[in-house]
């Protein structure tokens, strides 16, 4: 469930409280074939991802909320306080050291090099159940447009993932691509602005 401005105000159901807190920074890929999309774990998840940061992110285990009486926005600022002070301060993960740890990621999985990034997309909070965990988990997500790689072909005939490509020309786009389901946070694009800003960085 992505957390909307105008739910801000509106208490968190108790059973919703979050146990966890994580992160996840994507890339969109925008090539002539259509957005890149990944299917990590068909046997599992078996859902469509941009591209994501799987190490060096943000993440906690043991999170605890002491008043449960709180609205989606207060639990986002302690989120924001927590992960500026753990991952920003301590860390050294500001914005630009994120997106360089991103596109490193991306380069040494796909095997490519020269990767950019053009802009940021958008930047959200979700609360969700994670199954694996068993706890609901509340998620920050970043998400970048790519501008440049060095040898699109080569991403497109990678073998790391399987792949599927999302034909952006439809709005608002489709739920699923050949039977798969597409992630909830790629929702965003049904937004024209996001879209449009995907459309023209194409590779």
């Amino acid at each position: 469930m992505i957390i909307t401005k105008d739910m801000l105000n509106k208490k968190v159901p108790k059973e919703m409280i979050p146990k966890r807190l994580d992160s996840a920074t994507d890339l969109y890929t925008n090539t002539k074939k259509g957005l890149t999309l990944y299917n990590i774990k068909p046997d599992t998840w078996n859902v469509l991802y941009p591209f994501f940061q799987q190490g060096n992110k943000f993440t906690m285990d043991d999170f605890e909320v002491l008043n449960d009486n709180l609205t989606f926005g207060e639990l986002i600022n302690l989120y924001v306080d927590i992960y500026h002070k753990y991952y920003e301060l301590e860390l050294g993960f500001y914005e630009e050291k994120r997106k360089s740890v991103l596109t490193q990621e991306f380069n040494d999985t796909f095997g490519v090099s020269g990767t950019k990034i053009s802009k940021k997309l958008d930047a959200h909070y979700e609360l969700k159940f994670s199954k694996s965990k068993n706890v609901y988990t509340l998620y920050y997500l970043e998400s970048y447009i790519a501008s440049y790689i060095d040898d699109v072909d080569k991403l497109l005939n990678q073998n790391v993932y399987a792949q599927e490509l999302l034909d952006l020309s439809q709005f608002p786009i489709p739920k699923e691509v050949n039977g798969v389901k597409l992630v909830d946070s790629l929702s965003i694009l049904n937004d024209l602005d996001n879209l449009n800003l995907v459309r023209n960085s194409e590779l």
